[in-house]
């Protein structure tokens, strides 16, 4: 019979996304391959009909999560948050990016199992997101007995409510270390070998991503997701442009390797200007409550709300003249961008200033919420575990 690794760890949801989380300490006896292993053996990866079926994976990006949580000794650090982005597909797990919403997860995460000290009524957990070196502070309501579950704060893409979760980015531009305009230019002509030049406006705030007009594709955005991924053609398209900036980026050596290895990173957006649209939960969305429409590609699949990490980029690029999005919105309302996606509406608030011939982004600012869902073990037979 097969011997069978039991993992202590914690199944949330931060935000619009779930996770699966583990302590450092329960993961320090295996190496960095055998921990790819686990985290795909504990998510159902991979899975060839995209279902994650084995494991607790739910066949979308934004549900094929992981994060390894620690103490930090750094000066003014609390913990550090390392994020891993599971392929469904493939044994492929991403550690270059990072993860907005499943950021939310990481105050609660550390408050639980007493990494922080819990102060009445928000306790403030520092945090430093390995994966990008960039770091934010989660401001967590609480009571005695921990996080608060409950509350009247909502986030559309998710049913109900909860308490109101803040996020404050500390200076989240230039995760790459080539500034918010990692190209130089607010609008770039990427050349694809198949399918020819597109424009793009690329943007690295709080995570590389790659604006690009729905026009260019003759995509209606009254489209549904589903429509979307099923348009292998656009799809096509866009990850052409996407792995070609890669390269630029210096994330691949070439467009075939970043299809490969560098999935996660950068991300690409389509973006139209507002309209009345029905999101996917069947309410009306009125134009007067965004400044825009954005679709967000996701490891190969239409995004179905919005990643906290690109709404981050999207506000930044509304601000900067020239850009692809600031071409499309009026102006930023006071409060911040009001980002229609399919399932809603998502607001984000930044910071930004001209710095000389680039531009800075002091700070960036957006409510989550977050439950956890499930404590306990999770179990891994030995043989899933890929010799280093």
């Amino acid at each position: 019979m097969d011997e069978l690794l039991k993992i202590p760890a914690v199944f949330v949801r931060g935000g619009t996304s779930r996770a699966v989380l583990f302590q450092s300490t329960d993961l320090k006896h295996f190496s960095k391959t055998q921990i790819d292993s686990i985290l795909l053996a504990v998510l159902g990866s991979p899975d060839n009909s995209g279902r994650q079926v084995d494991g607790l994976g739910g066949g979308f990006s934004s549900l094929s999560k992981a994060a390894i949580i620690s103490p930090s000794n750094r000066p003014g650090i609390d913990v550090e948050f390392n994020f891993a982005q599971v392929d469904i597909e493939t044994s492929f797990v991403d550690w270059s990016g990072t993860c907005g919403n499943i950021s939310s997860a990481v105050g609660p995460f550390a408050i639980n199992e007493g990494l922080v000290e819990l102060t009445k009524p928000v306790t403030e957990v520092n945090v430093l997101a390995v994966n990008t070196g960039k770091t934010f502070l989660s401001c967590v309501p609480v009571s005695d007995n921990g996080p608060l579950p409950y509350g009247d704060f909502a986030i559309d893409g998710v049913p109900g409510t909860a308490s109101k979760i803040t996020l404050k980015f500390d200076n989240p531009g230039g995760s790459l270390g080539k500034g918010v305009l990692p190209t130089k230019a607010v609008i770039d002509h990427i050349k694809t070998p198949l399918h020819g030049i597109f424009k793009a406006s690329v943007i690295d705030v709080g995570i590389p991503t790659i604006f690009v007009s729905h026009e260019d594709f003759n995509y209606q955005m009254s489209n549904t997701v589903e429509h979307l991924d099923k348009n292998l053609e656009i799809k096509s398209v866009l990850e052409a442009i996407r792995c070609e900036v890669a390269v630029m980026l210096d994330l691949a050596s070439d467009a075939e390797t970043a299809h490969i290895e560098s999935q996660a990173l950068p991300k690409i957006v389509l973006i139209n200007s507002k309209s009345n649209y029905i999101a996917r939960d069947k309410r009306e969305i009125n134009s007067d409550d965004i400044d825009l429409r954005a679709i967000a590609i996701s490891m190969g699949q239409a995004h179905r709300t919005y990643p906290v990490s690109v709404s981050m980029a999207t506000a930044v690029a509304a601000h900067i003249k020239g850009t692809l999005v600031s071409e499309i919105v009026d102006n930023v309302k006071v409060g911040g961008l009001s980002i229609g996606h399919p399932n809603g509406v998502m607001k984000v608030e930044v910071d930004v200033s001209a710095d000389g011939d680039g531009w800075t982004v002091p700070s960036a600012t957006i409510f989550r919420t977050s439950r956890t869902i499930m404590e306990g073990n999770v179990i891994v037979p030995v043989s899933k575990l890929r010799s280093n």
